[in-house]
């Protein structure tokens, strides 16, 4: 009996000795905060095709933490948020911004002394904040209407991932990000014009920027 107690204290040890050994060579925590182009699928060309494209380009910001739970695995939080004027005259201007905010799976080599490049794949689910806004003379079915905002919060995904390469035991560089980003838009029959349709919004992300560990 005592043989298989200190049988047990020792297999304890060990454990202990190797999980704490496995702890200190990943790294725990990953920072990222980068520039990001989000290529967004508008759906505005079917109101009006000579003033909007069926897909825009926009400029923004991603941010995310991860903490690993393995060498491989992490638990990551993304927040991304994009805005652009889509079109300007003397009498009407009309914005939009997209404000996103992800959970998920991040597969990647935690290892400290890991490899220079550093492959990884994330999946991710959450909330898309949209808000479309047109002051001044704003043509919305058959009339005409003087300013307006239409937002709504529908539920997002991203598919994708990249390449990061370290350049310092605790800085890499993300060379690049690439991600499949659909919205699922629900019908709105409060909306003036532009939510009222269920679609689903196909849009692209982009992305570039630095890791800390």
């Amino acid at each position: 009996m005592k043989i298989t107690k200190w049988y047990l204290y020792a297999l304890m040890i060990v454990a202990l000795a190797v999980f704490s050994a496995s702890a200190q060579d990943t790294n725990k925590v990953e920072f990222f905060g980068g520039y990001s182009l989000l290529s967004v699928d508008t759906g505005l060309d079917e109101f009006d095709a000579d003033l909007f494209d069926s897909r825009e380009n926009i400029h923004g910001f991603n941010g995310s933490i991860t903490g690993n739970v393995s060498r491989r695995v992490g638990l990551k939080f993304d927040f991304s948020t994009h805005s652009k004027e889509l079109f300007n005259d003397s009498f009407t201007q009309v914005k939009a911004r997209n404000n996103q905010f992800l959970g998920g799976v991040q597969f990647k080599n935690n290892e400290k002394d890991g490899p220079v490049f550093k492959p990884f794949g994330h999946v991710l689910a959450g909330v898309s904040n949209q808000r479309l806004s047109c002051e001044g003379d704003c043509f919305v079915g058959e009339g005409v209407i003087t300013s307006f905002t239409e937002t709504q919060n529908n539920f997002a995904m991203v598919f994708g991932g990249g390449l990061d390469i370290k350049v310092h035991p605790r800085i890499d560089i993300r060379a690049f990000q690439i991600d499949y980003n659909p919205i699922f838009f629900r019908a709105n029959e409060d909306s003036t014009n532009f939510f009222t349709d269920s679609r689903t919004q196909n849009n692209f992300r982009i992305g570039v920027g630095i890791v800390i560990h």
